[in-house]
């Protein structure tokens, strides 16, 4: 009774430790379903590669099914799987599904949620993939692309003097499937190709087909083919034998489990492809990075051929780089190649290793007591940093340089320095020399347990860099006098330029508030005043009895002053628009003399409502009456108007000129000249700018700086360039070039 209850004791303790070993692992339940049998070398190659991206070391728990749909799918059939996998999996919790090919993707999308519930699901060798109703946001796959153009383009480089392409395929829904994308990528491409698509539905109608054509110059591309023999049908490969027999042609195709004695080649895809992708992308969506995963996923092409049948059938064998050989004679050479290499470098290395030890040890003598002077030296430099090391000997007044802290001084060499104690002082500049004394002393002191500071030296060219310095102190005498002090050398002129470019970036943004600041002020002013004027003489109008000709002024004032206001209003508007980007450029072809005289009449008007005694001249470049150009019409008109109102506003006599001439590199340039007040060499670089106005805004002219920015702005949209020449007290002349196109108004052919 003792010996059965101490059994029970330990089997209850075995069995704890075992339940709490297995709660102890999450593992992550997934279910492959094959639309294929176990022996179908697809079906293998897709799972084995999902097994291999999906390891049980990983905690991931796989289970396969395999429907074998080649050779059993009917109704009943389905009910019973979809049956068999309820009983099965009704207590699992599983996690992910993955399906391969048609069959297995219809079973989940038909039962998939009943089975396992609303679960994540990878498929792959699926072929008619956007026929299918699919939740993309659950649903992610790999795409089965066979790549039958680049095969037909294979079989034109093989067999160039090809007659005609047997295609053969069976009834099944991948064969239907397969003979749409082979009609597809015969057109247009392969119009010149003769071929003939022959269903293959039992064995003898098959072999009654083929064997009617003529061997010479013909080719099958086998497309797909499971013939029903005794209720059930076998795998392609098997039907090599019966399709020779009757046709003894040159065979092609799409899939690498058709090689061994079959097909001759073609674009190819393989299971194992399908299967890593696939494994990948269940990987990745379990572990919460399903955005990274794309709804389809595509799988390389492998361009193969098997040499024997290459030869077998007398074709040519393409010499291209990127096409592999199966069965190819081995070539001692090409095979032991790499061995080759391989053993002839590291004979290469043995020599050249023996040479420099040899040199090595030449050298030994020489070098050993500078080594171990060295080696003193690294030891002290591992406390700091790998940056330049620096070394002072006190006693014999000696200063080390290493090779680093010498090429930041400017030097090659650490030789060339010859530094002293004597020498340090020069070294420093002399603003900083008083802070280097005062750290030097506080560290000797014990004040600070090292000296630190940041300072100026002198390099080579005389020029002064900023460095940051740490060091101590690593040996006194008995007088308590430093002996000897190391430490290294850090190279902060980045540091420092970023810190200068710090401020002026803060200047800059303060320049801009200024900037804001004066436009807003403008701005309210120049609102303010037509604004003001349009209410004031509204107010008279209507509160006074007047004369129709005096009312008939106030109302031109209205008028003008609502232009005005107007035209602020525009240029708002488009600088607003250039900044967002929804400024377009829109080239048509026009006249661009009718252009100018419409310029021309406006310009005059204005001068005359101004009263100001201004001469107006446009000089053409081209002397036809009708001159026309492919260009924005409207923007090159808004660039002219911005600068003659600039130049009239600016102008109170003499002239302003209007001109244009045509550049040999099909570019028009206009200029607009006057003899106005002129504008100061430090303001040219300004006046294109927002918000900026010539002499800082203090002149007597209305305006919110913002014309010149609008034309600079419309100039560099079209592709152009403007610049100003001007002196003041005589005038300035605006220049742009703009690309355009002259044009025959009847032809339209450029010239």
């Amino acid at each position: 009774m003792i010996r059965k209850n101490q059994l029970l004791v330990i089997l209850f303790i075995l069995t704890t430790g075992a339940t709490v070993a297995d709660t102890c692992v999450k593992l992550t339940d997934i279910v492959i379903i094959n639309s294929y049998h176990t022996t179908f070398k697809w079906t293998q190659d897709l799972t084995n590669a999902i097994i291999k991206e999906l390891p049980e070391k990983d905690n991931y728990r796989l289970f396969v099914e395999y429907m074998d749909t080649k050779k059993f799918h009917t109704q009943p059939q389905l009910e019973a799987f979809r049956n068999y996998m309820f009983e099965k999996y009704k207590g699992i919790n599983v996690q992910g599904i993955i399906c391969s090919d048609n069959h297995a993707m219809e079973f989940i999308l038909k039962y998939g949620d009943e089975l396992f519930g609303k679960v994540p699901v990878v498929f792959c060798g699926v072929n008619n993939i956007r026929d299918f109703n699919i939740d993309t946001t659950r649903y992610r796959g790999v795409a089965e692309d066979i790549d039958i153009e680049s095969t037909l383009r294979l079989i034109e480089i093989v067999q160039p003097e090809i007659e005609e392409l047997i295609v053969i395929s069976d009834s099944t829904l991948s064969g239907l499937l397969f003979v749409n994308q082979f009609k597809n990528a015969i057109e247009p491409e392969f119009t010149h190709l003769n071929y003939e698509i022959i269903y293959a539905t039992t064995p003898f109608q098959l072999k009654e087909q083929l064997s009617a054509f003529p061997e010479n110059n013909r080719a099958i591309y086998l497309l797909s083919l499971y013939l029903d023999r005794d209720g059930s049908s076998r795998d392609i490969i098997l039907e090599a034998d019966f399709i020779r027999e009757s046709l003894d042609v040159p065979v092609y195709g799409n899939w690498d489990f058709l090689f061994g004695n079959f097909i001759v080649g073609g674009s190819v895809i393989n299971g194992t492809d399908q299967g890593i992708e696939a494994g990948r992308a269940m990987r990745k969506i379990l572990s919460g990075q399903a955005e990274q995963v794309p709804f389809l996923i595509k799988t390389p092409q492998h361009v193969i051929f098997d040499y024997a049948q290459l030869k077998r059938y007398d074709l040519i064998i393409p010499r291209e780089g990127y096409i592999t050989f199966i069965n190819r004679p081995e070539n001692l050479f090409r095979k032991y190649q790499r061995t080759i290499i391989i053993g002839g470098s590291v004979l290469i290395f043995f020599v050249t290793a023996i040479l420099i030890l040899l040199h090595i040890l030449n050298q030994k003598r020489i070098i050993e007591k500078r080594l171990r002077k060295s080696e003193n030296r690294l030891e002290l430099a591992l406390e700091g940093s790998n940056t330049g090391l620096w070394d002072i000997d006190f006693e014999n007044k000696t200063i080390y340089l290493n090779k680093r802290l010498s090429r930041f001084l400017g030097y090659d060499d650490k030789i060339e320095t010859n530094f002293n104690i004597k020498m340090v002082r020069n070294l420093f500049h002399p603003e900083d020399i008083d802070q280097i004394r005062e750290a030097f002393i506080m560290h000797v002191k014990g004040t600070n347990r090292g000296f630190h500071g940041e300072f100026r030296l002198k390099t080579d060219n005389g020029e002064y860099g900023w460095h940051s310095v740490h060091g101590r102190v690593t040996e006194f005498n008995e007088s308590n006098r430093p002996v000897r002090m190391v430490g290294i050398l850090t190279d902060i002129n980045f540091q420092k330029e970023f810190e200068n470019e710090l401020h002026k970036a803060r200047n800059r943004a303060l320049e801009s508030d200024r900037l804001k600041s004066a436009f807003l002020a403008n701005m309210s002013h120049e609102i303010r005043t037509p604004m003001n004027a349009i209410i004031g003489f509204s107010d008279i109008i209507l509160k006074e009895k007047m004369s129709s000709k005096e009312a008939e002024k106030y109302l031109k004032m209205i008028l003008k002053s609502g232009e005005s206001l107007l035209n602020l209003i525009n240029d708002i508007i488009d600088i607003s628009k250039i900044e967002s980007g929804q400024i377009q450029i829109k080239p048509e072809t026009f006249d661009l003399h009718t252009l100018l005289q419409n310029i021309e009449m406006v310009a005059k008007t204005l001068i005359n409502t101004k009263n100001k005694n201004i001469a107006f001249v446009v000089k053409k470049g081209n002397t036809k009456k009708d001159f026309f150009i492919e260009s924005d019409p409207h923007r090159i008109e808004q660039i002219i108007y911005n600068l003659i109102n600039n130049a009239i506003k600016f102008t109170n006599s003499g002239s302003i000129e209007l001109a244009y001439f045509i550049n040999n590199d099909r570019q028009i340039e206009f200029s607009v000249t006057d003899t106005g007040v002129g504008i100061a060499s430090e303001d040219q670089s300004l006046i294109f700018e927002r918000f900026r106005q010539a002499g800082n805004g203090d002149h007597h002219t209305a305006g919110t700086g913002l014309g010149l920015a609008i034309s600079k702005s419309l100039i560099d949209l079209m592709g152009g360039q403007i610049s100003v020449e001007s002196e003041p007290k005589k005038g300035s002349c605006f220049r742009f070039v703009i690309p355009c196109r002259v044009k025959s108004q009847l032809s339209g052919i450029h010239f």
